[in-house]
């Protein structure tokens, strides 16, 4: 059985999404597609626009399975984003696995993976970015590749690292990128826009516009589920970064000497999430960074958990939705190594303590009822 996964964030889901699901079908003839998606906050270090749950049952129109991505994995840095989905599509015995990239050649981006590992040189890449240079950007000019700098490529990379570190016999394929760059935050003109760019459509009012790229009734949803941002959660980090002491602060994970003070100097007189993260961001600390470091904040992630925390530890696979096909797919996976949930409760609840959490305080932004406890899995019939 041919099965392909998709590692995903879907923030929001978008007709981008949709290409990339039906050219996935297209290149690997699959026979199930898993969608791994991340939960209520996102590899950026945001807030979802919209919930794990609603997200689910939209992408549940043109994939079989969503499965749920693991916190600590979903809010780090590329390579550990990827090894927690190349993790995840190995317990669900993936044979495939299908990505975004600006280059649309995986043979390239081999090449690229194998100039990486001879020219990586961590070292030279923390000065690099000390004197100014994003993190994209200094890895471009240590291989001395324009290719090694793009968002989609770079975490393309990941996925082949985990793939050789978890030793996967996963197939990578990878699909060319349709919409407007990833960063872009304003509407393309094409037909595909990225999904920073309908996050900030939405935020700012423009709901409709975002409607020509993605379906309108997620649209829609999002509009009467009440679309959430990091601005929802300034008050909260506000308490906890002025409230917290400096040693408390560094116990932080992604914490770096010196930062907390400038944290604790920077929030005297900040009326807003924007104004603030516009104080504290210099050439060093780069916007996603520092928004993955509010998140860490928010949810009291520290360094000692992150220490503790081994994705190849991880043996229980968190099912948000599936359709009859992804149902029919569960039961033939026989590991019983392997825990799947499909609905949380006391028991199986020790596996999910991280994402329950998170899910807990997403909802004080949200206003939502809907928690990790009293939503079933979603089944499209």
């Amino acid at each position: 059985m041919r099965v392909t996964s998709l590692i995903t964030e879907y923030n929001p889901f978008h007709n981008g999404h949709i290409y990339h699901i039906e050219e996935s079908r297209k290149a690997a003839r699959p026979d199930v597609v898993i969608a791994i998606m991340s939960g209520n906050f996102t590899q950026r270090g945001e807030a979802a626009v919209t919930d794990k749950f609603i997200r689910t049952r939209h992408a549940l129109r043109h994939v079989d399975l969503v499965a749920e991505m693991p916190l600590k994995s979903t809010i780090s840095y590329a390579d550990d984003f990827a090894l927690g989905g190349v993790h995840i599509a190995d317990l669900l015995q993936s044979t495939h696995l299908v990505f975004g990239s600006e280059s649309g050649d995986i043979n390239a981006l081999k090449r690229l993976h194998a100039e990486t590992k001879d020219h990586f040189d961590k070292g030279r890449l923390s000065r690099l970015i000390k004197q100014g240079y994003s993190h994209p950007r200094a890895l471009e000019a240590m291989i001395g590749n324009p290719d090694a700098g793009g968002s989609n490529n770079i975490l393309g990379l990941s996925y082949l690292k985990a793939l050789e570190t978890l030793g996967s016999p996963i197939i990578p394929m990878t699909i060319k990128r349709q919409s407007n760059q990833y960063n872009d935050r304003t509407l393309s003109e094409g037909a595909f826009s990225s999904a920073t760019s309908l996050r900030c459509s939405i935020m700012k009012g423009g709901a409709e516009n975002a409607k020509r790229f993605m379906p309108p009734d997620l649209v829609e949803d999002i509009l009467q589920a009440g679309p959430v941002s990091n601005e929802h959660f300034f008050n909260a980090l506000k308490l906890l970064i002025t409230h917290r002491t400096p040693a408390e602060l560094r116990e932080i994970y992604m914490m770096t000497e010196g930062l907390e003070h400038r944290l604790k100097t920077m929030m005297r007189g900040a009326d807003d999430y924007d104004e603030y993260m516009h104080r504290i961001k210099t050439k060093r600390y780069t916007w996603t960074r520092l928004n993955r470091l509010m998140v860490c904040i928010l949810l009291n992630i520290g360094w000692r958990d992150m220490e503790d925390y081994s994705m190849k530890d991880i043996n229980a696979v968190r099912i948000l939705g599936m359709n009859s096909k992804g149902r029919e797919y569960l039961s033939t996976l026989k590991d019983e190594d392997v825990e799947i949930i499909t609905n949380v409760n006391k028991k199986n609840a020790r596996h999910l303590s991280d994402e329950i959490m998170a899910t807990d305080v997403y909802n004080i932004a949200s206003g939502s009822n809907r928690h990790d406890f009293n939503t079933p899995v979603i089944i499209v019939r």
